[in-house]
């Protein structure tokens, strides 16, 4: 599993665009397997930041369209980036039955779009592969003057059958012996997560204490306003298969030379059979931020 996101070493953006590309290998794996947003969640980013038909929305990364499919019930118009084919190819499927969302094959860096043509950027789970330095300034050019920034994603956290010792420390041993290079198995607490989501130093600051840190976030506060943050505890329960797939669909695992990661897999599959009867639990805390573009 990715170490915490305050532990997340600052990388080449090169680096960190390899390892963002591997999920587009896996697709169809990742649409089936990767964890959604809670109801009330999505309830509050539509209330927060005022999405309803009457309006355009960008958003960037969208996957495979895990947040797409609950936002687009508002019947807002909405542009949707993916810069992985496939990826995109499985987001157009399954948004096929809502014909004011378009999915482009592209990056938000290579995105043409005129300055002040949307009133809501969103990104989930996605935003901290765009360099920072781009990323935020791109945003606010992107806003309209009353325009505001949306920023979602979900923290695995320490709680559940997951981190239960006597499978942690199994699971931890066969890291160390055919993945080293995934380090410890150790998770933040929901407290120790919602003591970091909070506005101080701007939406920028924040995103960089709760997410993955790829670099260093800038002074974003002559772009945004302070943020509002909100955070969402939440348990899913997996059995082995699902739990199995879930970690297969991340970058740390999917990186793994194919015999390696299939022993490592079937390992944690035998795991859990033995110690957990074959069902997992882990916990998530989802965190929303909104910003407005500053005036």
């Amino acid at each position: 599993m990715l170490p915490p996101a305050s532990r997340c070493p600052a990388r080449s953006r090169s680096a960190a665009a390899a390892e963002g590309g591997v999920f587009d290998r896996i697709a169809a794996l990742y649409d089936r397997a990767r964890p959604g947003y809670p109801p009330e969640a999505v309830h509050d980013l539509v209330e927060l930041a005022g999405i309803t038909d009457s309006r355009r929305i960008l958003e960037i990364g969208c996957g495979t369209g895990q947040l797409t499919r609950d936002l687009a019930t508002t019947g807002a118009a909405i542009c949707c980036i993916e810069p992985g084919p496939s990826l995109a190819e499985i987001a157009r499927a399954n948004l096929a039955g809502y014909p004011t969302v378009e999915v482009l094959t592209t990056t938000f860096e290579d995105l043409q779009d005129e300055p002040g043509s949307c009133r809501t950027v969103v990104s989930a789970t996605a935003f901290h592969w765009i360099d920072p330095s781009v990323a935020f300034v791109k945003a606010a050019a992107i806003l309209k003057a009353d325009g505001q920034l949306a920023l979602m994603t979900n923290i695995h956290a320490a709680e559940g059958t997951h981190t239960d010792e006597r499978f942690a420390e199994a699971v931890s041993a066969l890291h160390r012996r055919l993945a080293p290079q995934i380090g410890d198995w150790t998770f933040p607490t929901t407290d120790d997560i919602e003591r970091k989501a909070t506005p101080e130093g701007g939406i920028g600051a924040l995103w960089a204490r709760v997410e993955r840190k790829l670099s260093d976030p800038p002074d974003v506060s002559q772009l945004f306003e302070r943020p509002t943050v909100k955070t969402y505890p939440w348990l899913a329960r997996y059995d082995r298969s699902s739990y199995l797939d879930m970690l297969a669909s991340q970058s740390s695992y999917a990186l793994i030379e194919a015999t390696r990661r299939n022993e490592l897999l079937s390992g944690i599959g035998q795991l859990i059979d033995e110690r957990l009867a074959g069902v997992v639990t882990k916990q998530y805390v989802t965190i929303l931020a909104i910003a407005k573009r500053a005036a």
